[in-house]
């Protein structure tokens, strides 16, 4: 099995049997000697590090802004989900925003300690009224009070 590992990976000792990958993106951001040793290591037992593929990252920004998750994630989080889609992979990882993307991808995904999310879909919620506000709009076109986001459960299909 392959997995795409996030930066939060690094910052534990969790054992997965498999092929391991991650992006040079993650590799950046470990900045502490204990995620970089885990770093070495993994390296040194056959971690990958490449990039993931132009038209993955497309797909991968395109399924956040169409999730509402694109605001809360980062370029780092977006190589990580575009490279599970290029290699098809599961994704490790406890961000609960690259999990909902990854799931609206439907690309296989694992956490490591937190509890998994749920997929979701963010709209713009009248905090007066309750309606919902179309995309763009500053203010609820009913009663004029300011929208807030809210994350609707995708249903589930049979």
């Amino acid at each position: 099995m392959k997995y795409i590992l996030d930066s939060s990976y690094f910052f534990g000792d969790y054992p997965l049997s498999g092929e391991l990958f991650t992006t040079p993106d993650v590799v950046d951001e470990l900045k502490d000697l204990a995620s970089k040793m885990r770093y070495e290591i993994l390296v040194e037992n056959g971690l990958v590090v490449t990039e993931p593929e132009p038209d993955a990252i497309c797909l991968a920004e395109n399924a956040a802004l169409k999730s509402g998750d694109a605001r809360v994630l980062s370029d780092t989080d977006i190589s990580v989900i575009a490279l599970g889609q290029t290699l098809d992979g599961t994704v490790v990882s406890d961000d609960f925003a690259v999990q909902n993307v990854c799931r609206h991808l439907k690309i296989p995904v694992q956490n490591i300690l937190q509890r998994k999310a749920k997929k979701r879909v963010w709209k713009q919620i009248c905090s007066g009224c309750g309606a919902e506000i179309p995309a763009g709009e500053t203010d609820c076109p009913i009663c004029g009070s300011a929208p807030i986001k809210r994350g609707t459960e995708k249903a589930k299909r049979h």
